[in-house]
């Protein structure tokens, strides 16, 4: 019979280190991505703009809205109430969850947010994707909404 001497300690490092090298080779090649054309001068390359708020603050860009109809209705509580398709919501808090958005507590599937923040709001859903179609059920128009027509802060004059 044969006996198989015991390797030494050099001979296991070296042949874990050898392993370690070709897994290694091996996620390189694997993950390697083929090189872009080179810009042409004069012509910007393709840009992805991502929104960056407290829920997304990796600045992931948002998903591509599948269901891109959101109604904002305006209310007399000085709010924005949103509302989207229940696959939506969790892009809408990842969109709007830096400027105020947060769930109603009252309404399921609606999101409220400020009025000062709703022009903010509706200029990062349309970036995204989403059409916004507006409507009220309160005194203030959504459209003509300022801060010096009323809301949280009155303005003297």
């Amino acid at each position: 019979m044969d006996e198989q001497k015991p390797k030494s300690r050099e001979e296991i490092l070296a042949a874990i280190k050898a392993k370690a090298d070709a897994i290694r080779a091996q996620r390189t090649t694997a993950t390697a991505k083929p090189e872009a054309p080179a810009a042409q001068p004069g012509v910007p390359g393709p840009t992805l703009e991502t929104f960056v708020s407290s829920l997304n603050a990796a600045g992931r860009p948002a998903v591509t809205p599948q269901n891109p109809g959101v109604r904002a209705f305006g209310s007399v509580n000085s709010g924005v109430e949103l509302r989207c398709a229940s696959a939506e919501e969790e892009n809408l808090r990842k969109l709007l969850g830096g400027i105020g958005v947060y769930q109603n507590p009252v309404r399921g599937g609606a999101f409220q947010i400020d009025y000062r923040y709703y022009a903010e709001a509706k200029a990062r859903l349309e970036r995204a994707g989403y059409l916004v179609e507006e409507d009220e059920f309160g005194p203030l128009d959504l459209k003509a909404w300022t801060p010096l027509r009323g809301g949280w802060s009155k303005v003297k004059e």
